[in-house]
């Protein structure tokens, strides 16, 4: 399939040359390739082959932008070559669709080339990486800094015969990459009239050149992988080609499939890569990681490649090459998950940190944020959105010092502690630093999570009368007043009835959460409980009648919950006392103090005018048993039946 004449086997080493240095791949990485290491019945295996999820558009891109980092003049480079593309069908094997080979292709306006290599590794379940090694071995499209159009026509060698010339029909980068692909896989497919060549399991004899005369090598082809690559490239290379990787063998040597091992494991096999390169840093480097701890993510379908050490972190990734860390950061990033962790690969090297006043320190860029390592070499992590706004304030030489906690994020959402505060985003992503109780409260219920939800605004300082100075704070599911160290929120459902009842100016700063039981919502404040039960107005059961209220058994006892608010009530000795009613009684606070009264009492109580009246206040509570009530007053007791 491939013009092998032309790129892929050496005729005479005296006067051969490599167009476009096609025949012989160079490689710029550390890891050396020896000719032993080639297997010829087994290439390149199935699960490499046939990856659809090999790489991402991005990570095509880069490949390619890393590749060439800066066109010709033709501007023809596939890191920056653009073309429309036309739709195609479904396809299959006889074109009935019963024996399927790539799904439809939606053509579009201007695609890159990166967004061709991967709509077609998602329509033919070919890898990206395979195709970026055919166009390279083929045409040296990978690493040309200025091909020419002639090039990109045939980009693929596909419908181009050793023996005559290419088919015009199929010419054009995007008619290259699909046609190419398509074909590849219909060499797996069993009802393909190609499946019989070269099977699987089978000694095959490939040729070593196209010259019969240079004879054949019997292969046992391994998968369905090698067995493509041979069908599309029928030649395999001979001893002097093996023996001479990186230059020419002899009049019978071949490079085509030997090409497609060496570009594919120099750049995409991340174990490979990952252990030539720490090998090429040297023990002065790498003497004190210690030992390997784990390498399991280096799998052969593998794009990042992580090694952990007893004291050091390192990857290796297919465009980004390797990347390490050692220390106290390395044991912060195993600790976070490593490469899977929120953190991500490494990005840049350890850089110092000047701290200011704090101290200095390091930190380490990793794709979505930092590791800190403080003075004391306590390591922190500290998010990419959380950074933003730690820069803008300074970083550790500012208001906020050094991170004492990681940070969390959530639906966009984050928090961290600092040594100079707790940083929590509001909901239109502003960062507000919360501190003193307010601060102390959302860390230990739950954060960005807790009941309060998030901060709307800072928290301001504020005075209500004789009830003294703190600080309130809006927040998503209400308002959060501090004082003494302590932090409340009047939550939305309550601040109505808090209105009602002339607000914090009157009631005093709250001492408890909210309540709810049973339809009824209530709240503790320095003047008393705030109740609203169901939709009526809110009531103040001031802090003389709570007493009595919790001595008559809460509003879970006979008294129920109010029905009104507490009024003044003047009695015979003119003492100016309160009163209040609830659903079972009420409450009276005299010159004796506050008592509660049930109904059936206080009504008799009222036949003879209450306070005023001959019994005057109450001065103890109302007892009971099964058939009576008894109460006693300054001047006497009622007793009345059930």
């Amino acid at each position: 399939m491939s013009n092998f004449w032309k790129r892929v086997f050496a005729a005479i080493a005296t006067t051969v040359t490599v167009a476009a240095g096609l025949s012989i791949p160079t490689s710029a990485n550390a890891l050396t390739l020896s000719g032993k290491d080639f297997i010829a019945g087994d290439i390149i295996s199935d699960d490499q082959f046939f990856d659809q999820n090999a790489m991402t558009v991005q990570e095509i891109q880069a490949f390619l932008s890393k590749k060439v980092r800066q066109c010709g003049s033709l501007n023809l480079c596939l890191s920056v070559y653009t073309q429309d593309t036309f739709t195609r069908e479904a396809t299959s094997v006889q074109g009935d669709g019963l024996d399927p080979l790539c799904e439809s292709y939606a053509g579009a306006k201007n695609e890159t080339a990166a967004q061709i290599i991967y709509k077609v590794q998602s329509a033919c379940n070919i890898s990206a990486k395979v195709i970026l090694v055919l166009l390279q071995k083929e045409q040296g499209l990978i690493t040309n800094f200025n091909p020419t159009a002639d090039k990109l026509k045939i980009a693929t060698g596909y419908a181009c015969p050793d023996t005559a010339p290419c088919d015009a029909k199929y010419f054009g980068f995007y008619n290259q990459v699909y046609s190419a692909a398509s074909q590849l896989k219909r060499y797996t497919e069993p009802a393909s009239s190609f499946y019989k060549s070269k099977p699987v399991g089978v000694r095959s004899p490939i040729l070593y050149h196209p010259n019969a005369r240079c004879g054949t090598k019997p292969v046992k082809i391994q998968n369905l992988a090698t067995h493509a690559l041979y069908i599309y490239t029928p030649y395999t290379p001979n001893d002097a080609a093996l023996a001479n990787l990186t230059g020419i063998g002899d009049s019978c040597s071949s490079y085509g499939n030997s090409n497609f091992w060496e570009y594919y494991t120099s750049w995409f096999d991340a174990h490979a890569n990952l252990s030539a390169e720490i090998a090429d840093q040297g023990n002065a480097i790498t003497s004190d990681w210690g030992a390997l701890i784990d390498d399991s993510s280096c799998t052969e379908t593998a794009n990042t490649c992580s090694a952990d050490y007893d004291n050091a972190v390192a990857t290796w990734n297919i465009t980004a090459g390797l990347k390490y860390i050692t220390g106290p950061i390395a044991i912060k990033y195993q600790a976070v998950g490593g490469i899977s962790g929120s953190l991500g690969p490494i990005s840049r090297p350890t850089e110092t940190v000047n701290g200011g006043v704090n101290g200095d320190g390091t930190r380490q860029k990793f794709v979505n944020g930092y590791i800190y390592r403080d003075p004391t070499d306590a390591t922190f992590v500290v998010l990419n959105s959380i950074f933003a706004y730690y820069s803008e304030e300074g970083g550790p030489s500012g208001s906020l010092g050094w991170p004492t906690g990681d940070a969390s994020c959530t639906d966009g959402k984050c928090e961290q502690q600092f040594a100079g505060g707790y940083v929590v985003s509001s909901p239109s992503d502003v960062f507000l630093v919360l501190d003193g109780a307010i601060g102390e409260y959302l860390q230990a219920n739950g954060g960005i999570h807790s009941p309060w939800g998030l901060p709307l605004s800072a928290a301001e300082t504020r005075t209500f009368g004789t009830f003294g100075t703190g600080r309130i704070q809006q927040f998503e599911n209400g308002t959060v007043y501090e004082k003494n160290d302590a932090a409340y929120l009047v939550a939305d459902s309550l601040a109505a009835a808090l209105e009602d009842v002339g607000g914090v100016e009157v009631v005093g700063w709250p001492l408890a959460d909210p309540v709810r039981t049973d339809g009824t919502l209530w709240q503790l404040y320095s003047a008393g409980r705030v109740v609203k039960v169901g939709s009526a107005k809110g009531v103040l059961i001031p802090t003389e009648t709570l007493r009595a209220l919790r001595v008559a058994g809460g509003m879970s006892g006979y008294l129920g919950v109010p029905t009104s608010d507490a009024t003044d009530y003047k009695g015979r000795d003119g003492f100016r006392g309160s009163k209040q009613s609830f659903e079972g009684g009420t409450i009276v606070h005299g010159s004796e103090g506050a008592f509660a009264i049930p109904d059936a009492l206080w009504q008799a109580y009222l036949s003879k005018n209450g306070a005023k009246g001959k019994y005057g206040w109450p001065k103890g509570n109302a007892k009971s048993n099964s058939t009576s009530w008894t109460q006693s007053f300054q001047r006497g007791s009622i007793k009345v039946s059930r």
